[in-house]
């Protein structure tokens, strides 16, 4: 039963992500808010997504190709009901989350990294630049554990323009 409590926990939160944002989000700006939470995946995320569609609590829709979330009335209203289940600490770091993550998801230009499980302890890093719609750069790189995984990331992200400077600098270079 703990598991599935975790799951309607976990929920709750993609449907507070999604149902407190001004326009509709992605599987990635959605993945980029649960950075925090050690116990939500990229591919959990795109179950429960899956999940709360077929409720009709949130719809999805395509917008210049990419697959967007958007939350529904019947979404807003059970949402209000589900809040006062979500202890108050949890909501607390969610609404904080939710606030220091709104620059990363909400510009054009993003520098970042998703970390994606592959199988226990094994995870594969995307780190990319992207100037809008267009991807600059992605680099997705193989990393042993949870640790090399977060260091990856966070030296991406203070490095990524330097990263990208050295690349296309030797890249570019004739022989």
């Amino acid at each position: 039963m703990g598991k599935d409590l975790e799951i309607f926990d976990n929920k709750i939160i993609i449907l507070y992500i999604i149902g407190n944002n001004s326009k509709p989000l992605s599987i990635a700006q959605i993945a980029k808010y649960c950075e925090d939470f050690e116990d939500i995946t990229y591919f959990d995320i795109c179950a429960y997504t899956e999940s709360l569609t077929k409720s009709n609590y949130i719809k999805t829709f395509y917008e210049d190709g990419n697959q967007l979330y958007k939350i529904t009335d019947d979404g807003l209203s059970i949402l209000q009901e589900l809040l006062e289940l979500i202890p108050g600490v949890n909501l607390y770091t969610i609404k904080k989350m939710i606030q220091k993550n709104m620059v990363k998801v909400k510009t054009d230009y993003a520098i970042d990294t998703m970390i994606l499980p592959i199988k226990a302890e094994e995870f594969k890093v995307s780190c990319y630049i992207k100037d809008g719609i267009d991807e600059l750069v992605n680099i997705t790189l193989y990393a042993g554990n949870k640790e090399q995984a977060k260091n990856i990331a966070k030296n991406w992200n203070q490095n990524a323009e330097t990263i990208y400077s050295k690349l296309l600098e030797m890249m570019t270079k004739e022989d």
